[in-house]
């Protein structure tokens, strides 16, 4: 009655309806949320990237990985948002191509988790899936310096060892569902390295300058692989073996003993192999 009826045809009644659920100013939380299929959110007991650059490794084992590497993906959107949300003033076009980007990232997670189906991994509850980068981007730096690590992150996906390396792996690994992945992932990351330079790149002097910008933001992250054990939060289980387990017998084949033996964290090395010099 208050607007003129369901259809907003009739005379407004006059009546003042008091704010119920927008009372108050709405209060974005940055801690991202997570259901059941991800029982160890904390957990970063296996570094893919290690793995996938080591030569000694086979493309079918490496395609396993970055299965993984895809569907922890979901971390993206979950800081995504969080710039989105927090970045306000910015032109239509800004908001559109940002949101365009967060669901290119849900999309790659969803393709990580129809590799694992695909060769029968029961990712739920054998695949660790963390939430350590999006928890401590979205708690620890201010918006523009979150879209600075992902420029950063974004710029190094783009040189040989990069998409392009992933892309190959897929290919030689036989496994069409890897290869057809990486190529949709590969396009899709040149497109958000041209967002890159239409919304974060021109706040800088110099390329050279925001890459280093972003490096910094990201190297004051901690990320307390340490603490988080202490704390019971996790024991960074090295869930690795029991997965590569379960693909060999989808696929008929005995386990490499040095694969299954596969055992590095990420207590001394972030995604990008650099070497961590802090105790976190």
């Amino acid at each position: 009655a208050a607007a003129g009826g369901l259809e907003g045809t009739e005379a407004p009644s006059g009546k003042k309806i008091s704010r119920r659920y927008s009372a108050a100013p709405y209060e974005y939380d940055r801690v991202p949320k997570r259901d059941d299929r991800f029982p160890d959110p904390y957990n970063m007991g296996v570094n893919a990237e290690v793995f996938l650059y080591d030569e000694k490794f086979s493309p079918q084992a490496k395609t396993l990985m970055m299965f993984y590497k895809r569907l922890r993906e979901v971390d993206v959107p979950e800081m995504m948002a969080s710039i989105i949300t927090e970045t306000t003033g910015k032109p239509w076009a800004y908001y559109h191509d940002m949101t365009r980007q967060l669901w290119d990232e849900a999309r790659h997670a969803m393709m990580g988790e129809v590799g694992f189906a695909n060769l029968g991994v029961d990712w739920p509850r054998n695949v660790m899936i963390n939430f350590t980068w999006s928890l401590a981007l979205n708690t620890q730096l201010k918006p523009i310096e979150r879209h600075a690590v992902l420029y950063f992150i974004e710029q190094g996906l783009m040189p040989k060892n990069g998409k392009r390396f992933e892309w190959e792996v897929g290919l030689a690994s036989h496994n069409p569902l890897s290869a057809l992945f990486q190529d949709y992932d590969w396009a899709d990351e040149v497109l958000h390295a041209r967002f890159g330079r239409e919304w974060y790149l021109k706040e800088f002097n110099n390329p050279q300058e925001a890459v280093r910008y972003g490096d910094q933001c990201w190297s004051r992250v901690l990320m307390n692989w340490e603490a988080w054990r202490q704390q019971g939060l996790t024991q960074h289980r090295n869930w690795w073996p029991e997965v590569y387990r379960q693909a060999c017998q989808h696929w008929g084949t005995e386990p490499d003993p040095q694969v299954l033996a596969y055992a590095t964290t990420y207590q001394s090395v972030r995604a990008d192999l650099k070497e961590l010099t802090g105790s976190a």
